[in-house]
């Protein structure tokens, strides 16, 4: 459009100018030597314009000849570029869609037309990594290591390269490299943190969470949660050594950090109860239940009577305020079922099933109370086999690997990783963890 309306803007110019000539006739007389020229002035005015056109060409053509090569470089490597910046981008759109043939395909093209840049180099450790060749992506990444300029993205690389391999030697060593070439590289809080959690150095990951909180590399929330879990973890700590003192003073602020989390609160309990604050443990039980209602919790709760009646009617005046929480029902329909009060374990169990909460454990209780209370075999047989097809009981389940432990611990006992345990069935779907990507073992983005 631009360009039909510079031609008409032209062609009007050239007529308005060829009318006013037109209108305005004269003679022009040139004398020169022996020579005389005489013609219309509008004549001399068309050829004074076809001379400046001539000389006009001819300054192109010098031009062309003097500049054109090099300016045939110019848009040939410009045409370069584009085409590799294209390859690059939809490399990465393939990296990211897991296409390991395609970005890989698309990374030596981008290298080709690019070089042998930091971009590009990223690009084929990447796709490397995804096509399994981890030993070609780690020397790409040592190439990238050993220019100061990408030295921040090879180290990045070969970190994350000997995460996967759990060589957790290797990754301090990288760590200490990078920081000497660049010590202000925040991220390196982060791995440093997980470094010293799985060395269950405890009171020194607290201080390399707290610099990853001030660079804001981790969520408010995560972060609260993640530094009560190394307070509960020094509290295990402690309490195993025998230092019950020292186990509820780390079991305190674990609490107030993160005030409805069960491990926090069952924790603080069991250290209470260690060191004969029997009345304090009950005090938090009952203070927390509403809000993080747990098995684990009444089992404290109740763990200093021995006498079955009287931990059911201490149970029951702890769930009395939340009865309707699926945990309240099971512990209560446990206490009744061990004080043999068969009509309100039914009860409360029967409720779990109307209200589409009931486990295999609600099942399994049901078979056994149709045997104990009738010796109903057929119908104990019946409960079974809904028991089969319920949904697994709650355990500590890894957030990471899926693996399932008795008691909740700091670290993951299958794949080591920290604070990764939920209370949950086993089969449903996993929550994902608040980390950044920079802690996973997928390609570096």
């Amino acid at each position: 459009m631009k360009g039909l309306l510079g031609f008409v803007l032209r062609l009007v110019v050239l007529v308005a100018l060829a009318v006013w000539l037109a209108d305005r006739p004269g003679t022009a007389r040139i004398v020169w030597h022996d020579y005389v020229i005489e013609t219309s002035a509008a004549f001399l005015g068309l050829c004074a314009l076809a001379a400046g056109f001539v000389f006009y060409l001819l300054f192109r053509f010098w031009h062309l000849i003097k500049h054109g090569p090099e300016q045939w470089r110019l848009h040939r490597k410009l045409k370069k570029l584009r085409q590799g910046q294209d390859q690059l981008t939809e490399g990465l759109i393939a990296v990211a869609g897991g296409n390991a043939a395609e970005a890989g395909r698309l990374a030596v093209g981008a290298r080709k037309l690019l070089g042998a840049t930091a971009a590009t180099q990223l690009l084929q450790a990447q796709a490397a990594q995804l096509a399994g060749d981890h030993r070609a992506a780690r020397e790409i990444f040592r190439a990238l290591a050993a220019d100061s300029d990408s030295a921040v993205l090879g180290y990045r690389g070969l970190i994350m390269e000997a995460r996967r391999q759990q060589d957790w030697a290797e990754v301090n060593h990288l760590i200490e490299k990078l920081r000497e070439i660049k010590s202000d590289t925040p991220w390196l809080n982060l791995i440093r943190f997980e470094l010293l959690a799985r060395r269950q150095e405890w009171r020194d990951a607290d201080i390399a969470l707290t610099q990853v909180t001030a660079t804001r590399l981790m969520e408010p929330a995560r972060a609260k949660q993640n530094r009560a879990a190394l307070l509960v973890a020094a509290s295990q700590s402690e309490a195993k050594q025998k230092h019950d003192d020292k186990a509820l003073q780390a079991a305190e602020p674990a609490v107030r950090q993160v005030s409805d989390w069960a491990p926090a609160i069952i924790n603080l309990a069991r250290r209470q109860m260690d060191t004969g604050h029997h009345r304090a443990a009950h005090r938090t039980i009952e203070k927390y239940w509403g809000r993080a209602p747990h098995p684990l919790l009444a089992a404290v709760y109740r763990a200093d009577q021995a006498e079955a009646m009287e931990a059911y009617k201490q149970v029951e005046r702890l769930c009395h305020a939340n009865l309707d929480a699926p945990a309240s029902r099971f512990v209560l329909a446990e206490a009744a079922w061990a004080s043999d009060i068969w009509g309100e374990a039914r009860r409360h169990l029967i409720a779990l099933i109307s209200h589409n909460q009931a486990t295999q454990g609600v099942y399994k209780m049901l078979a056994r109370l149709e045997r104990r209370e009738g010796g109903d075999e057929r119908t104990a047989m019946q409960w079974l086999i809904k028991a089969g097809e319920a949904p697994p009981d709650p355990v500590w389940l890894c957030q990471s690997c899926g693996g399932t432990q008795e008691e909740w611990q700091a670290l993951c006992s299958h794949c080591g990783n920290f604070n990764t345990l939920e209370w949950q069935s086993p089969g449903v779907s996993r929550k994902p963890i608040g980390t950044l990507p920079l802690l996973s073992n997928d390609p570096i983005d």
